[in-house]
């Protein structure tokens, strides 16, 4: 029987899913964090994101092998090059610890296999909006178009990243202001996410766990905004105007009107975002919603790729 093993990595968090060829989902799990950023600044040695990166990856597939040999995987990792050294070394990793040929491993940018689960080549323009925020299309030939996904650092409106570091400027500046914790909802939302009200405890927790930690606040602001939380609302619009700018952007450079797709866990924001995108776009856009989970997408791929072992 074959089995597809599909990876769907990401900076926050990283889900995998095993399927057989009839779809049926033998086994799924979720790790920390994975991403394509294996090495140090102009250098072949691994960071120490690297190393995590490396370890993770290494535990999940033994999880993963130990419900069933694949006979094919897909990796989608964020900020990948298909075609660099870390792509190189994750897929050499993956065949060896599974014991495949490299040819029935496929490692590549997450956008990559995101489109592939919502467009064909050339039908559209994908905007994913998981930490960070992007949108992208595949031609039918040549290099994909890009627009945005340059790090929580420099952008990545709309993202998750964006609007948990949103609900937590408006929670600390309403504390600021009443020297006490804000009895607001989305202050009272991210203070129960965090655990606490009480700055060394806030402080300790988003800079001891990093960006996860502050994209996680947007399911504060998305419960929030379900109470009527006016902050929490325009927080969850403008993130929708933001991600629209990025599929406006690609259409642009593109100079033709295609559908548009929706994906990542934004998505969770629910209809105040949506609205907003939906209002941003061309009039006439068809757009499409997509809440396929992208380890789902790359686990049928895997079931696609050529086996190494004719048992399989």
């Amino acid at each position: 029987m074959r089995r597809g093993l599909g990876i769907d990595a990401g900076g926050s968090s990283t889900g995998w899913q095993l399927v057989a060829e009839d779809g049926t989902v033998l086994a799924s799990g979720r790790t920390g964090g994975i991403t394509g950023h294996l090495y140090r600044h102009d250098s072949t040695e691994l960071s120490g994101e690297g190393e995590q990166t490396i370890g993770r990856l290494k535990e999940l597939l033994a999880e993963a092998g130990a419900a069933g040999k694949p006979s094919g995987v897909v990796l989608g990792a964020a900020g990948l090059d298909g075609t660099g050294p870390a792509a190189a070394q994750l897929r050499s990793l993956i065949s060896s610890e599974l014991g495949l040929r490299e040819e029935a491993v496929l490692v590549d940018n997450d956008m990559e296999i995101a489109y592939r689960g919502v467009f064909e080549p050339a039908e559209g323009v994908l905007v994913y909006a998981g930490t960070g925020s992007i949108a992208w299309h595949v031609p039918r030939s040549g290099p994909a178009i890009r627009v945005g996904g340059h790090g929580y650092l420099i952008d990545d409106a709309g993202g998750g990243f964006w609007i948990g570091r949103q609900a937590l400027q408006h929670t600390l500046r309403w504390h600021d202001s009443l020297g006490a914790p804000s009895n607001r909802p989305l202050a009272r939302e991210v203070y129960r996410q965090l655990g606490s009200s009480d700055w060394p405890d806030i402080r300790r927790h988003v800079y001891g766990e990093g960006r996860s930690a502050v994209a996680a606040l947007a399911r504060a602001v998305a419960r929030a905004a379900a109470r009527g939380d006016e902050t929490a609302l325009t927080i969850s619009r403008q993130a929708g105007t933001e991600l629209a700018r990025l599929a406006n952007v690609a259409l642009q450079r593109l100079g033709v009107i295609l559908p548009v797709g929706l994906a990542g866990g934004v998505l969770n924001l629910g209809e105040p975002l949506l609205e907003a995108f939906r209002a941003a776009l061309p009039v006439g856009c068809e757009i499409r919603i997509s809440d396929t989970d992208p380890a789902a997408a790359a686990a049928q791929l895997a079931v696609r790729l050529r086996s190494a072992d004719p048992s399989n």
